[in-house]
């Protein structure tokens, strides 16, 4: 990569501005990867974290499954199930708020009928004051809480984990809105969702994560159309003293390897840089902002930045491999 280098060493300012552009792609790849990890956490921590293989809900109009707040799943349903599966656990989950001494939040109430004591999030307990055994208000049911602790997230929500008998009377539901169970069938009007796509069943979930994922392809792809805007001009602007050095007998692959060599130096100081910048970034922001921090994740997405950026730049070195000797012996 001779001659890569000395044009390197020789054009510092074009080379350091391009890796500052993929330093700076690479920071919001970074950091808006972090964002998408933390508000999946931050919606969907409560029903990962549910018990058993399937989650049986409601079916809606067009036969796929009802959200978990809007299901309803009457006595006959459950009993069919629990022919089944005995073992089944019904839940209800519902939007509502938790009152105490004049203090007021909003919260997921979850209900399990294999729970016999209500389970405040720590956060949510530590804003309204209150501890294990202090009494509350869930919806309209005044009840004792029975620990406190982490009980995860539902749509942005903190949950409180209680009876399911006492969850009907604190919400007004007089239906469970799903049955947690073994079993992959489901009774008729009903529809089975296995425990890794249960996410879906979180209203609002797909659009949002959908939406995330949507920019951080945008920005991947962006990264390669600036890797080889820059590299297709600068080749088109050094095609002459190429021309040269293949007419002293250098060969086409020999520029192609050179010329990827350069690009992967610059491809490598603005990702290295600008994701430790971005991982920086983002274990600053934790404590404001939803952030999750996962190593694996951001260096597979750096790769494929990496990825995308060489095919770019292959794609503007092209005219490398079809450099003519003769063109800068006739000019």
């Amino acid at each position: 990569m001779y001659i890569g280098w000395r044009e390197i060493r020789d054009a510092k300012g074009r080379f350091a501005l391009i890796s500052g552009v993929i330093a700076l792609l690479s920071l919001m790849v970074v950091m808006l990867s972090a964002l998408t990890a933390g508000l999946d956490a931050e919606s969907t921590s409560a029903v990962r974290a549910l018990p058993g293989d399937t989650v049986i809900t409601q079916s809606a109009a067009g036969g796929e499954a009802s959200s978990l707040t809007d299901s309803r799943v009457d006595d006959a349903a459950i009993s069919q199930i629990r022919d089944d599966d005995p073992d089944a656990t019904v839940l209800g989950v519902a939007d509502t708020r938790i009152t105490a001494d004049g203090r007021a939040a909003a919260v997921a109430a979850f209900g399990f009928s294999d729970t016999d004591e209500v389970t405040v999030d720590s956060e949510t307990a530590e804003a309204l004051g209150v501890s294990a055994g202090s009494e509350v208000v869930v919806g309209t049911e005044k009840v004792r809480v029975g620990a406190v602790g982490d009980t995860d997230k539902y749509a942005h929500t903190p949950v409180v984990r209680m009876p399911y008998s006492m969850w009907g009377s604190a919400t007004g539901r007089d239906a469970a809105s799903a049955v947690l169970t073994s079993d992959l069938t489901a009774p008729s009007g009903m529809a089975a969702t296995s425990h890794d796509d249960a996410v879906s069943l979180v209203p609002g979930y797909k659009s949002e994560h959908s939406s995330l994922l949507l920019i951080q392809g945008l920005l991947l792809a962006i990264s390669a159309i600036v890797v080889c805007g820059f590299f297709a001009v600068w080749t088109g602007q050094r095609v002459r003293s190429l021309a040269v050095v293949r007419a002293m007998g250098a060969g086409r692959n020999y520029l192609m390897r050179d010329g990827l060599g350069q690009a992967a130096v610059v491809l490598f100081a603005g990702l290295i840089s600008g994701g430790a910048v971005g991982a920086i970034g983002a274990w600053v922001a934790s404590g404001t902002v939803p952030i999750a921090f996962d190593a694996g994740s951001m260096i597979a997405l750096l790769a494929g930045m990496a990825v995308l950026g060489l095919a770019g730049a292959a794609i503007a070195l092209r005219p490398l491999v079809k450099v003519d000797p003769l063109t800068a012996l006739n000019r």
